[in-house]
């Protein structure tokens, strides 16, 4: 049976003001790739799961970048204090944009793909040149559609504000406190979320019955996992 690819994208804001959360910020990162390790190696048999994390700021010296880019979670090590440099602005909207358009084209070349979106930043767009709202919206409607989890995760901003004008719904937004006990608190909400998340894909996939297993009915149930996907108090 063919493998169900799972891409697993962090969109991670990497500008000044994440500065003083640089030690917080790797650890959670790392925390959330080992979430990934123990789901492939607990699912391995019916998934493959693909890891991009891509750090987004406006400094040209040390200019937005994947630090991995689509690869196997078992290939994936644990990110240093030499590869993330906070500085500069926030261009949040040409980091969604591009990283979709890249990553619309690679799934499109497998034949049973979904993923997790993720899209964490402390601050308002406003470097961005080449994409605007109604561009990236319409990517994350694209991803939704197929049963792609979208999330967006923000300090200082009106996280759920940001979420409508980008087509995600209130459910799978997240706001903290940017320090070091609410940035440490958001990444462990994070790691959790995927797991349930994950988990819950996985039980409404297999509860169709193998012979209605379609790839129409296979989107519906991933859409139905993809909501809610930080539990609301």
């Amino acid at each position: 049976m063919e493998k169900t690819t799972v891409f697993n994208l962090i969109i991670l804001d990497e500008s000044g003001s994440m500065e003083p959360l640089t030690k917080q910020t790797i650890s959670g990162c790392n925390e959330t790739l080992n979430v990934v390790r123990s789901l492939q190696a607990k699912y391995g048999d019916t998934q493959r799961n693909l890891v991009s994390l891509y750090l987004f700021q406006s400094d040209s010296s040390v200019p937005s970048r994947y630090l991995v880019k689509n690869t196997p979670i078992g290939d994936v090590s644990d990110i240093s204090t030499e590869q993330y440099h906070p500085w500069g602005c926030t261009p949040l909207l040409d980091a969604v944009g591009s990283t979709l358009v890249d990553l619309k084209a690679v799934s499109s070349t497998h034949e049973d793909a979904t993923g997790v979106i993720t899209i964490i930043t402390d601050g308002m767009e406003n470097s961005s040149t080449n994409y605007n709202w109604a561009q990236v919206a319409s990517l994350i409607k694209e991803f939704k559609e197929q049963g792609w989890v979208v999330n967006l995760i923000g300090a200082n901003i009106d996280v759920e504000e940001m979420a409508r004008k980008m087509e995600i719904e209130s459910t799978n937004t997240l706001a903290f406190k940017a320090d070091e006990e609410g940035t440490k608190d958001m990444w462990a909400s994070l790691s959790e979320a995927n797991e349930h998340c994950f988990a819950s894909r996985v039980n409404f996939e297999f509860a169709i019955p193998p012979e209605e297993r379609t790839f129409e009915r296979r989107k519906e149930a991933r859409r139905n996992a993809a909501r809610n996907f930080f539990k609301k108090k």
